[in-house]
């Protein structure tokens, strides 16, 4: 009881909370049917949500924020997803999260989520040497004033002897942002 009284309060405050799947599963059954409750502001729900969480600040969120933007909807307040395995017990992990959350809140989240669960990408796809590409890893890095003026391509024999010592490589940071908003828009959808 005391840790579903935790989980459900660190739910209320934060909207997103990271644990295994069947300890979300069951704070499910714990916290759904106290935002019912906390649709219909009366004395009577509030004392029975307050003895159930014993937290005032989640009880006032909970009736002020949560219980209005629900009243619409008829359950399912919870969504429980999936996300692999904890490394050290290999237990399954999910986020629960509430189904309509603030902007800003899921902004924050959705952004730490796809950091975490992103893969690195270690493999790199060579492509095919030109002179341009060459001439552009070969460039030392310049300051912002010297950014201003034109650059100066590398002698051609230079750029041949880089050509054959390095293949040019694309950047594995814009790999990561295709990979993260492709991962992460399976849930959205």
């Amino acid at each position: 009881m005391a840790m579903m009284r935790n989980l459900a309060i660190s739910l209320i405050e934060h909207e997103v909370i990271k644990t295994t799947v069947e300890k979300g599963k069951e704070l499910r059954r714990f916290l759904e049917p106290l935002i019912t409750r906390a649709k219909e502001d009366t004395l009577h729900n509030r004392r029975t949500v307050l003895s159930n969480l014993n937290s005032k600040d989640a009880t006032s969120k909970l009736f002020s924020d949560l219980g209005p933007r629900f009243k619409e909807t008829n359950g399912g307040y919870l969504r429980v997803i999936k996300a692999g395995f904890r490394a050290g017990d290999k237990a399954d992990i999910s986020y629960v999260e509430l189904t309509i959350r603030n902007q800003d809140q899921e902004t924050k989240s959705d952004d730490a989520i796809i950091e975490e669960f992103a893969p690195e990408t270690t493999n790199t796809i060579p492509e095919t040497n030109t002179e341009e590409t060459v001439v552009k890893e070969s460039a030392p890095k310049k300051t912002a004033e010297k950014k201003a003026e034109p650059k100066k391509a590398a002698p051609k024999k230079t750029a041949e002897k880089k050509a054959a010592s390095k293949p040019a490589v694309k950047k594995p940071a814009e790999k990561k942002e295709e990979e993260k908003k492709s991962w992460w828009s399976k849930f959205l959808n």
